[in-house]
């Protein structure tokens, strides 16, 4: 009994004595973190009839489901405890947003300016369901320096405002890629300037120049003399550092006669039999008091008066008279007059074919269809072949005038003499064994011997000859001596035909058959 007094003491194990009610024991306000109120250390008093009193904790089933929604409402609530759905009292709360951890910072940095973007980053990770936004961006390219704001919300949390700074620092051109040097110029009457190449994309070049001497700003740089001639970069990006001026010396000297408008033009013509007269582009603008002599020399230097043939001729245009004491000498003009051969067209006028025969100990040729026109000839290379074989036969062209071509040097076709194959007899002592005619000329096993009539051996000729047995399933040769009357054995023959150069042209069959050996 006493057991269950001690476990269920509120049940009225106490006597007589019971419960006359219960109250929070802290009656205060209790501060509650959004969504996250803590049961611990927060107690419920008991009063009994007779005047006594019991704290216990409060517990999770003291408060209803619909009174625990308020830990999640913002402001100050009534929260009602109920003790064995009896006895009933309210606690106060205030429910108030949470705070994140001050742990929590924006890494900022510095780089250099290279086009791509940078942004800043949280040093750990967010909370689960927080959000971290930046009102006025977190991408930034170009080079500055930026103040980053960021703000991490979380439903139940107050908001949580992190500053850092990003700077993207400038960076430099590739100043020294710039080119920017002393130039020397002849002088030709208009104005003339240095101006600087490679010059990185965006920049803008300005240039100022001054008497090398005197240090004079000069707006036009004309006449003959030295100047120093200066140049400013603006960068239009910001993101880059100003590039430093740099400086060049311009020097113009002495000019010999403006001639710009003067030309010797290269010549070609077909032949044509006919002289060709040079003349140079725009004489009437020749200063005045000069005059032009024309020289022709052929390839070898010589100088001739006849530019008719075909050939490549050096045409030189002398420049003579004029105002020596204030110009240089004109120096000679020289250009290329090419005479080309007249073309005589004949490739829709002829074909070359190529030919397949089976040699017949006869000569073939290759010829070209069509007619050629008159002034054009032409030869074989590699044509008249005999015996058997692929051969390349060349039909080449040529004019039998000097001064003339033809559309096509050379047409190649193919000559194809095929090797065919000839029979022959083949006897035993006796018996025929084949009929198969050739001229006449016969081979025969006389005696198990070989014997060759009928036709020149020079040329003829027997490759081999061997006899076998077939009495077992794997024959084996024989030595005619050693030949059995009556017996039947087997013989392969294999001969060949040659050329006159001893190579082969006509592949003879090789015989091969039984017969029965019957003595003479």
């Amino acid at each position: 009994i006493l057991g269950l007094c001690s476990v269920f003491f509120i049940s009225g194990c106490r006597g007589t004595n019971s419960i006359e009610g219960i109250r929070m024991s802290n009656p205060n306000e209790i501060v509650v973190p959004y969504g996250n109120f803590s049961y611990e250390n927060v107690n419920v008093t008991v009063d009994y009839k007779d005047g006594s009193t019991k704290e216990i904790p409060l517990e999770e089933e003291m408060i209803s489901e619909v009174e625990r929604l308020k830990f999640f409402k913002m402001g100050k609530h009534n929260v009602e405890v109920n003790l064995r759905k009896k006895y009933t009292t309210t606690m106060p709360i205030n429910v108030v947003l949470n705070k994140f951890k001050d742990s929590y910072a924006l890494e900022g940095y510095e780089c250099v300016y290279d086009g791509l973007p940078h942004t800043v980053q949280l040093n750990q990770e967010l909370p689960e369901g927080a959000t971290l936004t930046f009102p006025y961006g977190n991408v930034f390219i170009n080079a500055g320096q930026y103040e980053i704001i960021g703000v991490m919300e979380k439903n139940g949390y107050e908001s949580k405002t992190l500053t850092t700074t990003l700077t993207i620092h400038q960076a430099e051109r590739d100043a020294d890629s710039i080119v920017f040097e002393d130039t020397t110029v002849i002088y030709n009457g208009e104005i003339r300037t240095i101006e600087a190449t490679n010059i990185p994309e965006g920049v803008e070049v300005t240039y100022d120049t001054y008497n090398y001497d005197t240090d004079i700003r000069i707006n036009k740089v004309v006449n003959v003399g030295k100047y120093k001639v200066v140049a400013h970069f603006n960068d239009t990006s910001t993101n880059y550092k100003k590039i430093d001026d740099k400086v060049a010396v311009l020097t113009i000297q002495k000019a010999n006669y403006d001639l710009s408008q003067i030309k010797l033009n290269n010549v070609t013509k077909e032949y044509d039999g006919l002289e060709y007269e040079a003349k140079i582009e725009n004489e009437s603008s020749l200063p005045m008091g000069i005059t032009v002599q024309y020289r022709y020399f052929t390839e070898n230097g010589l100088q001739t008066t006849n530019n008719a043939p075909a050939g490549k001729y050096t045409i030189e245009a002398k420049f003579v008279g004029g105002d020596i004491n204030n110009y240089n000498p004109i120096e000679p003009m020289t250009a290329t007059l090419t005479v080309s051969k007249r073309v005589i067209k004949i490739s829709d006028k002829i074909t070359f074919e190529s030919k397949n025969v089976n040699f017949n100990e006869e000569v073939h040729s290759l010829a070209i269809s069509g007619t050629l026109p008159s002034g054009v000839e032409v030869t074989y290379e590699n044509n008249d072949q005999k015996w058997a074989g692929e051969y390349e036969v060349t039909a080449r062209f040529s004019a039998t005038n000097s001064n003339e071509a033809v559309d096509v040097d050379t047409m190649v076709a193919y000559l194809i003499i095929n090797q065919v194959r000839r029979s022959v007899l083949v006897y035993n002592s006796e018996t025929e064994q084949y009929d198969l005619a050739f001229s006449e000329k016969n081979i025969a096993i006389v005696d198990g011997k070989i014997v060759i009539s009928g036709y020149d051996t020079n040329v003829f000729i027997v490759d081999s000859a061997q006899l076998f047995t077939i009495s077992s399933s794997d024959p084996e040769p024989i030595d005619p001596a050693d030949l059995v009357n009556h017996e039947t054995y087997k013989y392969v023959i294999i001969f060949k035909y040659l050329d006159d150069n001893f190579n082969q042209s006509i592949i003879l069959a090789n015989e091969s058959d039984n017969f029965t050996y019957v003595e003479a």
